[in-house]
This record gives C-alpha cells, sequence and structure tokens, in this order.
C-alpha cells in the first residue's frame, strides 16, 4: 500500500508501527508492536478477518513480516516505503 493510499483508506485499517528504533513521532492513529512478536507470535493484536497495514523504518522488514502474516491467513499490507515515505509525501505524524 502506498502512503497516498493509507491516507485516502484509512478508516477500518488497524495501523502498526513495527520500526526497530522508533523516535517519539509516529503516523496518527497507529500502534506501536514488536515486528517478531507480528511475526512468529499467536498472541496478536488483530483477527484474521480485519485488514491490518504494517510500517517499518523503510519498508523492507514491514514487507515481510507482512507476507509471514498474509501466508498464515491474514490480511496484511506493508506500507511501501516505510514511515520514510510517509514523512517524505509531506503527510502529518503525531507524538507517540
Amino acid at each position: 500500500m502506498k502512503p497516498d493510499e493509507l491516507r485516502e483508506r484509512s478508516d477500518g485499517l488497524k495501523l502498526f508501527d513495527i520500526r526497530k528504533n522508533p523516535d517519539d513521532r509516529q503516523i496518527p492513529g497507529s500502534v506501536r508492536v514488536e515486528g517478531q512478536a507480528l511475526e512468529t507470535g499467536d498472541d496478536l493484536p488483530f483477527g484474521k478477518d480485519e485488514e491490518v497495514v504494517l510500517y517499518c523504518g523503510s519498508g523492507n522488514s514491514c514487507s515481510r513480516i507482512a507476507k509471514a502474516l498474509r501466508d498464515r491467513g491474514f490480511h496484511a499490507v506493508a506500507l511501501e516505503g516505510g514511515y520514510r515515505a510517509w514523512v517524505d509525501a509531506g503527510f502529518p505524524t503525531e507524538e507517540r
């Protein structure tokens, strides 16, 4: 999912910040979680019927983890380009 698509479609999506070294800003409405916990854990903060968007710093880790979730039957996508692409597009952030 591209940043502009996320901005247009934020209703009904669950957004998770999985950056390894997050700063004190985030995409509005996102929840901070450890990517490793999503990739391998069983107690996830969403169900298989929910649409999930993951973002990391550059888009690499979240793409891998979103694929692992899809392989397990979840509706998960990665934010293309990650947090950096969101900020570079001039979209808003909020304090964590």
